[in-house]
């Protein structure tokens, strides 16, 4: 079973605030912040497919190793992204994962509908993942993205639908950013904590990095893009014969997930 979730109240939030940030749960430092060729081999074996058009390693666990990955908001091929940051470590993607499937996401919806309190912390995680995003493509230089702006992932503002990104950006960010990004990692203490190093075993080291997708998941219409395949959702035929996002977002091979993640 999933380790205990602490619910996030303002007062628990205001602790987050005030607690001092360690290693790997604060944004990386500038300086490390480029992803150098070593991080970009490690992410395509992390993550079991060649990666491109990521542009920095906000997280990193206490070896140096990538946790999260940021990708550019617009991808090389023209194609709008709006999942910003990417978890990558397999041993906390499983983790994670572990507690989806233990109901975790129905329990923090149903506390959204209830705790306006809540409600408001995780609308300004929204907001907050779209001034993270527009920092990343002004750096980057790709410009803005008129097609998804307003729109971050995960199911913000209003609902749960990927944990995996929500630890992502509170990783990315820091605590005290996204409260139920911080809880998710809170609850996976059982299988990952900050300030340990779990990468031994964790991926293949051996040999060269993959150069084609050996992923147990696969490619959900965006080959070789970085990041964690999500559910795909029964969508809406478009006028073309693909299909949509909810933002109406269509691939150039006309297939998206719901979230916009590869």
């Amino acid at each position: 079973m999933p380790a205990a979730v602490v619910p996030w109240t303002g007062t628990a939030e205001k602790g987050r605030k005030a607690a001092p940030v360690q290693e790997n749960q604060a944004p990386a430092a500038e300086e490390s912040r480029t992803p150098s060729a070593h991080d970009l081999d490690v992410l395509s074996r992390q993550l079991g497919r060649p990666v491109r058009d990521v542009v920095e390693i906000p997280a990193r666990c206490v070896c140096g190793n990538p946790l999260v990955a940021a990708t550019a908001p617009r991808l090389s091929n023209g194609t709008p992204f709006p999942t910003t940051f990417y978890l990558t470590h397999p041993v906390i993607t499983s983790a994670v994962s572990r507690l989806e499937a233990g109901g975790l996401m129905n329990e923090m919806n149903d506390r959204l509908t209830v705790d306006a309190e809540l409600a408001g912390a995780y609308r300004e995680a929204h907001e907050a993942y779209l001034r993270a995003r527009d920092d990343i493509a002004g750096r980057a230089g790709t410009g803005d993205v008129p097609e998804i702006a307003g729109v971050s992932a995960g199911g913000m503002p209003t609902r749960v639908k990927c944990l995996h990104v929500l630890v992502g950006h509170s990783l990315a960010a820091g605590p005290g950013v996204n409260p139920l990004g911080d809880e998710a990692i809170e609850a996976i203490a059982e299988w990952w904590t900050k300030d340990r190093c779990y990468c031994a075993g964790a991926w293949e080291t051996a040999g060269e990095a993959p150069s084609k997708d050996l992923s147990r998941h696969g490619p959900q219409g965006l080959p070789e893009i970085v990041g964690r395949p999500a559910p795909v959702r029964k969508s809406q035929a478009s006028s073309e014969g693909g299909t949509t996002t909810e933002s109406g977002t269509a691939t150039e091979e006309g297939k998206l997930t719901e979230e916009g993640t590869a």
